[in-house]
């Protein structure tokens, strides 16, 4: 009778301990769920994103790459509320991507008061960038007879307008080969025949 009565006692820890991992195991499950779920929720913004890339270290090997990046920080700087910190390192980073003659043509404290003037009037008309375009590689033309070698990229921003809808702006974007053998912005202007790839 005592065996049996210690069986009966052993049966029912084991029984009990067993429950208890299966319902700590379940518990893990599904805490680890909602963790996980809760991570993939929280919205990495645009700026922290840009700020991942350290420009002066790893320069866009690319035409493509110089514009997309360019676009990338137009795209940011317009939509996103920043502070002046934030849009400071912003510009800087925009920076990077200019030439030396456009670099002089636009002194950083002179570019920083264009840009907030111009954002501001962008968010007061109700405006924002929906997306961007930029060709793909096999049309990119790249001049390289021409010392320094050349190319002309195009693309577009779609502006979302609360009172017009949605609209296109499309540019062409001028670089230049570098005596580093990177490529940066020379400049911009409108380009009315409306090209420039495909959303990015």
């Amino acid at each position: 009778m005592a065996k049996k009565s210690k069986k009966g006692v052993l049966g029912t820890i084991i029984f009990i301990l067993l429950l208890g991992a299966v319902v700590a195991g379940f518990y893990m499950m599904v805490t680890r769920d909602k963790e996980g779920k809760l991570e993939a929720d929280v919205e990495v913004s645009d700026y922290s994103m840009l700020m991942r890339n350290d420009l002066s270290k790893q320069y866009p090997q690319t035409v493509r790459e110089v514009v997309k990046y360019f676009c990338r920080i137009i795209k940011c700087a317009n939509n996103e509320e920043l502070s002046d910190d934030q849009m400071e390192k912003l510009v800087d980073m925009l920076r990077i991507l200019y030439s030396d003659e456009l670099l002089e043509q636009n002194p950083r404290e002179a570019m920083l008061r264009y840009i907030r003037g111009d954002i501001s009037a962008f968010k007061e008309d109700g405006r924002s960038i929906s997306t961007y375009g930029i060709d793909d590689t096999n049309d990119i033309v790249v001049e390289k007879k021409t010392k320094p070698a050349k190319a002309t990229v195009h693309m577009y921003f779609t502006v979302k307008n609360d009172k017009e809808g949605l609209k296109r702006y499309y540019w062409d974007v001028l670089l230049y080969e570098s005596s580093e053998n990177v490529w940066k912005i020379l400049g911009w202007r409108e380009n009315n025949e409306g090209s420039g790839g495909s959303d990015e």
